[in-house]
C-alpha cells in the first residue's frame, strides 16, 4: 500500500514538473522568442478571421487573380471589397475569429503598432492559441501512447514533442497545424479504442464513427486531410465488423461535414472545389503562379501524374526532415516487420501506415516545399505515433541488454538518453537566442509597423492595392489587396476588371518579397516583365536616379510608374528590411498624416 502511495505521489510530482516545463517553454516561445506570425498562410487566415469577427461574413481582403477569373467565368458578382473566401478550410479561421473578437482585435484601431513595439498583439494572441492546442495535443498523445505501450514511452514521446523546434516554429506561424494535431490525435485515440473493441469482440461502431467525426473536423481545418480520411475509410472497410457497415456510417458522417463547403464554393465560384483546387499545380512548382494569373490555367494530367510520382519519391528520401526532427519517427517503418505480441499494437500500426500512405499521395499531388512551415505539410500529425513505435522498437532491442534488468535509472538508460538527445537542440537554440537577442521588426520580409502605420497613412480603407505581400497588407494595414499578377498584361486586365466594378486600383505596393531568397533567374520567372519594377529601388540606388525616371522608357513599367504618363507616379518610400527596400506607388498625391 505504501509503495502504491509512493508511486502515485512520484507520478503526480513528475506530471507537475512536466506541466510547469511545458508552460515555461510555451511562455518563452510566445513572448521572448516571438516577433510575429511567420507564415503567409497563417497571416492570411488571421485576416479572414478578423473579417468574420467584424461581422463581414466569410470574406477576405486578400484577392487572388485566379479567383477573379473564376468569378468572371461563372458570371458571379465581383466585389473587390467583399470577396468571398474560397481558398481556406473554415475551422481554424472560425477559432481565430472567436479569439480576436474576445480580445477586441476585430477593430484594428484597438491594436495599432508603435515604432518600438516588438510585435503585433493580435499575432501573439493567435500564437498563444496555437501553442495551447499544441499542449493539448501532447496530452492526448500521452494518453494514447500510454494505452498502446506504457507511460515511460508516452513520457519520452511527450518530451520529444515538447522540445521539438519545428513544432514550436509551427505554433508561432499561425498555421492550423496545431489544431489539426489535436483533432488528428483525438481521432487516432478513438481509432485505437475501436481496434481494442474489435479484438475484444465488442461492437466498435460508436468509437469508429466518432473517429470519423473528428476526421470531419480535421477536413474542415485543412482540405488536404480528406486524403487521410480516405485511408481511414479503407482501413474501416477491411478491419471493423460488421464489415462495410461501420465504414458506411463513417462515410455518411464525414459527408455531413464536407457537403456544406461544397455547396458554398459552388454558389460563390461556380466550382465545387473553390479556388483551392488550383493549388494542385503546386506539384509542378507553380501554385503561386496559378493563383497570380487571370488567364486560364492549363491542366495536363500526364505532367501532373509524373510530377506527383517524382514528388512522392522526393518526400520519401527526405522523410526524416519532414517528420519534424523527431529522429526516432522513421524507426516506425522497422516496426512493420516486428511480430508484436499484442495483436492490437500490430493491427494499429497498419492503420497508421495506411493513413500515412494516403496523406503522402495528397501531399505529392499538391507538392511540398522544404520549409517546416509548409502549409500542406501533414507529416507532423503522424510523427508522435511513429516516434512512439520507434521508441518501442529501441526498448525491445534494449531489453536484450543486461542493464535492462536493473531498476531505476540504469534500467531506463535508453529512454533517458533519447530524451536528452531530443531536448538538447532546443536548449542550445534558446541559449544562442538569449545571447543574440534578435528582435528584428521584420519577419520573413514583412514589416508590420510599416504596413500598420505608414501604408495605412497613405491609403484609405476603400482603396484597392496591388501588393507582393497581400496577406500582410490585408492583416496589418486592413486594406484590400490583390496579389501582384505574373506580368503587366495580367495587371492591365485586373485594372480593367476593377474599373468596370467601380473599384479603381489605388496603388502598387512593392517590397523585397518579390525577390527574397531568389536568384535573378528565379526572380525573372516569378515576376516576368514586372521584374524591373521589383528591382527598381536597387537600380535607382546604384545610378542615383529616381526609379520612375529610370524606367521611363520601359514599355511595361513606364505606363505604371513613369514620371509623366504613369498611372501610379507618386512614390512613397516605406520603412523596410535592410537591403529590401519597400515602396508604395500611388495613383494620387497623398499627404502623410
Amino acid at each position: 500500500m505504501n509503495n502504491l502511495v509512493k508511486n502515485h505521489s512520484q507520478a503526480l510530482i513528475g506530471r507537475a514538473i512536466f506541466v510547469i516545463a511545458a508552460l515555461s517553454i510555451m511562455l518563452y516561445h510566445v513572448t521572448f522568442n516571438f516577433n510575429g506570425l511567420t507564415s503567409p498562410t497563417g497571416i492570411d487566415q488571421a485576416q479572414v478571421a478578423r473579417e468574420v469577427a467584424q461581422g463581414q461574413g466569410y470574406t477576405t481582403k486578400f484577392i487572388r487573380p485566379q479567383q477573379v477569373k473564376q468569378l468572371q467565368d461563372h458570371g458571379k458578382e465581383i466585389n473587390f471589397h467583399q470577396m468571398p473566401e474560397t481558398y481556406h478550410s473554415p475551422l481554424n479561421i472560425l477559432v481565430n475569429a472567436g479569439i480576436l473578437k474576445m480580445i477586441g482585435a476585430d477593430d484594428i484601431e484597438n491594436y495599432l503598432l508603435g515604432p518600438n513595439d516588438k510585435f503585433y498583439i493580435p499575432d501573439q494572441a493567435i500564437a498563444i492559441t496555437c501553442s495551447i492546442f499544441f499542449l493539448i495535443a501532447i496530452g492526448i498523445n500521452f494518453l494514447l501512447i500510454s494505452r498502446i505501450f506504457d507511460t515511460k514511452i508516452a513520457t519520452v514521446t511527450a518530451v520529444i514533442m515538447l522540445t521539438s523546434s519545428d513544432y514550436w516554429a509551427i505554433a508561432q506561424s499561425g498555421l492550423p497545424q496545431m489544431l489539426m494535431l489535436t483533432l488528428f490525435s483525438t481521432a487516432m485515440y478513438l481509432v485505437w479504442k475501436s481496434v481494442e473493441r474489435q479484438k475484444a469482440e465488442l461492437n466498435p461502431t460508436f468509437t469508429a464513427t466518432l473517429a470519423a467525426f473528428f476526421f470531419g473536423l480535421l477536413a474542415l481545418t485543412h482540405w488536404l486531410t480528406i486524403w487521410i480520411f480516405i485511408g481511414y475509410l479503407i482501413f474501416a472497410i477491411f478491419y471493423f465488423q460488421p464489415r462495410g457497415a461501420v465504414a458506411l456510417g463513417c462515410a455518411t458522417l464525414f459527408m455531413v461535414f464536407i457537403a456544406p463547403p461544397i455547396v458554398y464554393y459552388t454558389m460563390q465560384t461556380g466550382e465545387p472545389l473553390g479556388t483551392a483546387f488550383h493549388a494542385i499545380h503546386g506539384a509542378q512548382g507553380a501554385a503561386d503562379v496559378a493563383m497570380r494569373q487571370i488567364d486560364n490555367v492549363s491542366f495536363n494530367v500526364k505532367n501532373l501524374l509524373s510530377a506527383t510520382l517524382h514528388e512522392a519519391l522526393r518526400q520519401v528520401t527526405e522523410l526524416a526532415t519532414y517528420l519534424g526532427g523527431l529522429v526516432l519517427a522513421p524507426a516506425f517503418f522497422l516496426c512493420l516487420v516486428h511480430p508484436f505480441r499484442r495483436a492490437t499494437i500490430a493491427d494499429f500500426r497498419w492503420g497508421i501506415l495506411l493513413l500515412w500512405v494516403f496523406a503522402v499521395i495528397g501531399m505529392s499531388i499538391y507538392g511540398l516545399s522544404k520549409s517546416p512551415l509548409e502549409p500542406n505539410l501533414l507529416y507532423g500529425l503522424f510523427a508522435p505515433l511513429m516516434t512512439a513505435y520507434g521508441i518501442a522498437m529501441v526498448s525491445i532491442i534494449w531489453s536484450r541488454s543486461p542493464l535492462s534488468t536493473q531498476g531505476g535509472v540504469l534500467g531506463n538508460t535508453h529512454l533517458i538518453i533519447i530524451a536528452i538527445l531530443a531536448a538538447t537542440p532546443l536548449f542550445l537554440k534558446v541559449k544562442n537566442q538569449v545571447r543574440s537577442r534578435n528582435e528584428s521588426p521584420v519577419v520573413n520580409g514583412v514589416h508590420a509597423f510599416s504596413l500598420n502605420s505608414q501604408l495605412r497613412a497613405v491609403t484609405k480603407e476603400t482603396d484597392l492595392i496591388v501588393s507582393d505581400q497581400p496577406w500582410a497588407v490585408a492583416w496589418y494595414a486592413n486594406r484590400s489587396a490583390i496579389w501582384t499578377p505574373i506580368n503587366s498584361k495580367n495587371l492591365t486586365a485586373l485594372e480593367t476588371v476593377a474599373e468596370s466594378r467601380g473599384s479603381l486600383i489605388s496603388g502598387l505596393h512593392v517590397t523585397g518579397v518579390s525577390y527574397r531568397g531568389l536568384d535573378i533567374t528565379q526572380t525573372l520567372y516569378k515576376n516576368r516583365d514586372l521584374t524591373a519594377l521589383c528591382i527598381a529601388p536597387w537600380m535607382a540606388n546604384f545610378t542615383q536616379v529616381r526609379q520612375n525616371q529610370l524606367l521611363a522608357n520601359n514599355p511595361a513599367i513606364a505606363p505604371l510608374i513613369g514620371p509623366s504618363q504613369g498611372s501610379y507616379k507618386y512614390v512613397y518610400p516605406l520603412i523596410s528590411a535592410r537591403f529590401e527596400p519597400s515602396f508604395y506607388y500611388a495613383r494620387e498625391d497623398v499627404s502623410r498624416n
